[in-house]
């Protein structure tokens, strides 16, 4: 009964051996790998009988697999945050960012220049030819058209429906604020030659009082667009002999936009002058 019993004892034995081997045989490298990484070798699963899934989790938390992908994760997001901050952005997000809803915001270009505030220019003074450089600047490009479903971007409600000048699509009638100021600057102009313009009429010939409504109307206009704008730009000073006091130096660096730019959108879009020019 005794060596029945060893017999038996032994095949248990050989049978265990066996299964181990053919456990071990079947598993793959990498298997073998992350159970050695997790410390749960067939060898030490006694080790681990009783334990709670909050076990397996803390023991894979402070694997070094998971702390590399950390790390990874961790460079990868603060690469993508360097690039963000350093990125140049284009002009149109810009202008779309800092000003007011346009069509016309995609023609909009930025150039270096330095003011020429001198008498020697073809805006100075009074006569046809100066008209002439101020109507091509403020008047000859008219109103433009918008789509209908633009206005509410304007936050308007309504405009005076047109059909657009090469589609024929309809939309609604605008004005661009660049060449309202323009005017308004120019009405200006003619004030201080009234001797010259009173005689031909037009504004001049409606009376004192209406003329002084359109003066003030426009003065107003032109210091709203002035703080809004808030050119930060800086001038210089220097000295005259004989005179006390410092003389500003006007002819400063500035950063425009392309105003031939701009002004060609508006010729591409206009739907004709809403007044006839007297």
């Amino acid at each position: 009964m005794a060596i029945e019993t060893q017999k038996y004892e032994s095949l248990r034995t050989s049978e265990k051996r066996a299964a181990r081997a053919s456990y071990e045989s079947s598993s793959t490298l990498a298997d073998l790998e992350v159970l050695h990484d997790l410390d749960f070798l067939p060898e030490k699963a006694s080790k681990w009988r009783g334990r709670s899934l909050s076990d397996y989790v803390t023991k894979l938390a402070t694997s070094r697999y998971i702390w590399l992908l950390h790390t990874l994760l961790l460079l990868t997001s603060s690469t993508l945050f360097l690039v963000s901050c350093y990125l140049p952005c284009t002009t149109l997000s810009h202008v779309q960012k800092y000003s007011a809803w346009s069509p016309a915001a995609g023609a909009v270009g930025y150039e270096k220049q330095v003011y020429n505030i001198t008498r020697d220019n073809k805006f100075v003074g009074a006569g046809p030819e100066v008209d002439k450089a101020w109507r091509e600047i403020s008047y000859d490009m008219g109103d433009q058209w918008v789509p209908k479903a633009a206005l509410p971007k304007l936050g308007e409600e309504s405009s005076l429906l047109v059909d657009h000048p090469v589609t024929g699509e309809q939309g609604y009638r605008v004005g661009m604020e660049v060449f309202h100021q323009l005017h308004c600057l120019n009405l200006l102009r003619r004030v201080t030659y009234k001797d010259y313009y009173e005689p031909l009429g037009g504004e001049f010939g409606k009376g004192p009082e209406a003329l002084q409504r359109h003066t003030d109307h426009c003065l107003e206009v032109l210091r709203l667009n002035l703080q809004c704008n808030a050119d930060i730009g800086l001038f210089t000073f220097y000295m005259v002999e004989g005179d006390p006091l410092a003389w500003p130096q006007l002819n400063s660096k500035h950063v425009c936009r392309n105003f031939e730019k701009v002004r060609q959108w508006a010729w591409d879009n206009s739907v004709g002058n809403m007044e006839v020019i007297e």
